[in-house]
């Protein structure tokens, strides 16, 4: 008798906990908030900007960053609040001078998901003041609440964007990179690649192996042209503190 007692309230408190979680679980599905994207092959907690790969008269540029929700879709638009969150401390990228303000009317139509959606691609439009010219600035973005969503996962409500004009070394470079266009780095070569092959994509996806070899093989011809050539004042080149430009 005791034994069936026993299992009946065993019984009672695997069903009371597996009720007590269903709850919780629909509690949270039904909780509208937002959050960063973070994967191992997409968007991770930072994105690195630069205009160096851009025209000299690009004076604009666009960085999506990828807002995820939780809780299902509706019928219908969902304004969400974007905030900076390192606003006037040294370092930080300055609305209207480095970025367009999140409550610029350019700027609102954006800041909704979607109807039927549970994703955003935010742009981001940054601007290329002549400050960036000399240093680089950051804009920590803060995911912030409203009546139709609060903040989500806690080490994901917060993302920050790096924009400048300088050369900025890939972030794949000493993994990936090193292996079309050799293992140093420099702005001088850095440029020479980009004004040689018009690739510029560095952060983006891996290439199909023919392609990369392609441009390998471009700019060792194109360096060596270079180097060959007596009009070229800084033979062979070099960069600014006087290593030699090599793709081997």
């Amino acid at each position: 008798m005791k034994i069936v007692i026993v299992n009946i309230l065993i019984f009672l408190l695997v069903v009371g906990t597996i009720s007590c979680k269903e709850n919780t679980a629909l509690d949270y599905e039904n909780d509208p908030a937002l959050y960063f994207e973070n994967g191992t092959y997409s968007q991770k907690d930072s994105i690195a900007h630069t205009f160096f790969i851009q025209p000299n008269d690009q004076m604009r540029d666009t960085v999506f960053v990828e807002i995820l929700t939780m809780g299902y879709p509706i019928d219908s638009d969902r304004p969400f609040v974007l905030e900076q969150a390192n606003a006037g401390q040294p370092g930080a990228a300055i609305a209207g001078k480095h970025f367009v303000a999140f409550d610029d009317p350019e700027m609102l139509e954006h800041l909704k998901i979607p109807k039927g959606s549970v994703r955003k691609s935010f742009p981001l439009i940054v601007l290329r003041d002549p400050s960036l010219e000399l240093e680089e600035v950051r804009i920590e973005l803060k995911i912030g609440e409203n009546e139709y969503f609060r903040p989500g996962i806690d080490v994901w409500t917060n993302f920050v964007v790096k924009t400048t004009a300088m050369a900025v070394k890939p972030t794949t470079w000493d993994t990936y990179w090193k292996y079309t266009f050799g293992p140093t780095w420099g702005s001088v070569k850095m440029k020479f690649i980009i004004d040689n092959t018009g690739f510029s994509d560095f952060d983006g996806g891996y290439l199909a192996s023919d392609y990369g070899d392609y441009l390998g093989s471009k700019v060792q011809q194109k360096l060596l042209e270079y180097n060959a050539n007596p009009n070229n004042p800084d033979r062979p080149l070099k960069e600014a503190d006087g290593t030699i430009v090599t793709f081997e």
